[in-house]
């Protein structure tokens, strides 16, 4: 296993009015072009022979951004503008974020939002004056198919609409106007209810930052629960594993760690478990250290060797790149093992870019190869679930690889899915208001595709936030798989 070393996800700001007395359309251009010339000089798509239409499919995504330009007036048509280029790559790790300083700008809603679910588009939140009640299906909005209105809307801007997981992690905002002006806002939409169809005109209402994140959590329904251990009346341990983060220094490593020095400590007492869980709702990624780190607790280190795997990594052996990994070391500098791996990462892609190689590989296996090979642990008798929901990427998809190989078992919902490019960078672009984030390297020989998800062998037919009855129906399941 290759591990990850970063991840991000991007998030619009939803908040008060946006001052519109900067020059939004030149502030576009010159953000546009900084960000179109860094991914050219550091993204490895630019150099990979087995993605030879990278550069063209960017060259046209940058195309459509300068067309756009010259009409932007608002903080919203800037934002949006980016985010439509970001999307055009369908890949979550390749992005825009807003920085902190970046202004923000007001929401709309007309009392309710919609949902994807089994049957479609259909009403998840409302307020008490809303013209529809909860369950009614969306049919149409000015006569545009709700699928077609979703596509245009939000996939256009959002990127990756292909994916189950993606439509019902972001659909809750197709009725929520942020202001983009390259869309038309409904004005009138029908509804299914009861099998019988009724068209309502749209109310279009402020709503505030606290109120929409709630609403469009009734839509998704994820939950982000604190990292931590514990056994439930049953005897089922239960680890809430929400985020991979691999900064030492971040509240992830604070409590993965003891974490999992405790599953090493009670190793014994977990082989006597009725189950054990491994939560990964909320989870985004990091870095997939982790992943192994448990699983060689779980299974031993002797049978997470022998996973199959011939996947390594290129890096795009490029000034910015390198710097950033030069970075890392000083920021694990307290980890001896982190920050020699890391100075010799610098020092092969600092040779290839002096030799004119574009990507450096890193080396399959850098540990010492004299060393005793892994004593076998007792294998365990305790069955071992992994709960997954829609935003599962990047390292959470690695440790779903690592675990499923291994023998668990995956419940709850689709995962998402990530390109073959990974590991970002952050580039503050000119203006100041927004960071790139930008992918360093790519895999190659990934047993799972580019932007396959992986989905769970029980699906969870609830709302994911209920810990309780969550763990009620794990219970009942099959100690292995369908």
């Amino acid at each position: 296993m290759i591990p990850r070393l970063a991840a991000a996800v991007a998030l619009l700001a939803l908040t008060a009015a946006a001052p519109e007395s900067r020059d939004w359309s030149t502030t576009l251009k010159t953000d546009a072009a900084a960000l179109h010339e860094d991914i050219v000089a550091n993204h490895p798509g630019m150099a990979n022979a087995l993605d030879p239409g990278f550069a063209g499919r960017e060259a046209a995504a940058y195309a459509l951004l300068q067309k756009r330009a010259p009409s932007v007036t608002t903080y919203a048509g800037y934002r949006f503008a980016l985010s439509a280029y970001a999307a055009s790559f369908d890949d979550g790790h390749m992005t825009v974020a807003p920085a902190d300083n970046a202004p923000v700008f007001a929401a709309r809603w007309p009392g309710f939002l919609t949902g994807f679910d089994q049957r479609g588009q259909v009403v998840m939140t409302r307020a008490d004056r809303a013209p529809v009640p909860l369950g009614a299906r969306l049919i149409a909005c000015d006569r545009v198919m709700a699928d077609r209105l979703a596509r245009t809307n939000i996939g256009a801007f959002d990127g990756r609409w292909f994916l189950a997981s993606r439509r019902m992690l972001r659909g809750g905002r197709l009725l929520v106007d942020q202001g983009n002006p390259f869309i038309r806002r409904p004005a009138r939409c029908t509804f299914d209810i009861g099998g019988k169809p009724r068209s309502v005109t749209l109310d279009w209402q402020p709503i505030d930052d606290a109120e929409l994140t709630r609403r469009i959590a009734d839509t998704n329904q994820r939950t982000h629960e604190p990292i931590g251990a514990k056994t439930l009346s049953d005897g089922t341990r239960w680890f809430t594993l929400s985020g991979f983060d691999g900064d030492p220094a971040g509240p992830d490593a604070k409590g993965l760690v003891p974490l999992i020095a405790g599953m090493r400590a009670d190793r014994a007492r977990l082989e006597n478990a009725p189950r054990i869980v491994l939560d990964l709702r909320g989870n985004n990624g990091g870095s997939s250290d982790w992943s192994v780190q448990i699983a060689q607790i779980l299974w031993g280190e002797a049978a997470v060797d022998a996973v199959p795997n011939k996947e390594y990594v290129e890096w795009r052996a490029s000034p910015a790149v390198i710097d950033t990994i030069k970075h890392y070391a000083v920021q694990f500098a307290a980890d001896p093992d982190a920050k020699a791996r890391y100075m010799m990462m610098a020092d092969g892609m600092t040779k290839a870019n002096a030799a004119g190689r574009k990507l450096w590989r890193e080396p399959d296996d850098t540990s010492d190869a004299s060393a005793a090979k892994p004593a076998p642990v007792k294998r365990l008798t305790a069955p071992v679930y992994y709960v997954t929901d829609t935003g599962c990427a990047s390292a959470c998809l690695d440790a779903v690889d690592l675990w499923r190989a291994l023998g668990a078992i995956g419940v709850g919902q689709e995962t998402s899915a990530d390109t073959l490019y990974i590991d970002v960078r952050f580039a503050t672009l000119p203006s100041g208001l927004t960071r790139g984030v930008i992918p360093m390297k790519v895999y190659r020989d990934r047993p799972r595709a580019s932007n396959v998800p992986v989905a769970p062998d029980y699906r969870y037919p609830g709302d994911l936030r209920d810990t309780a009855k969550l763990a009620a129906w794990i219970a009942t399941l099959p100690p292995k798989r369908p």
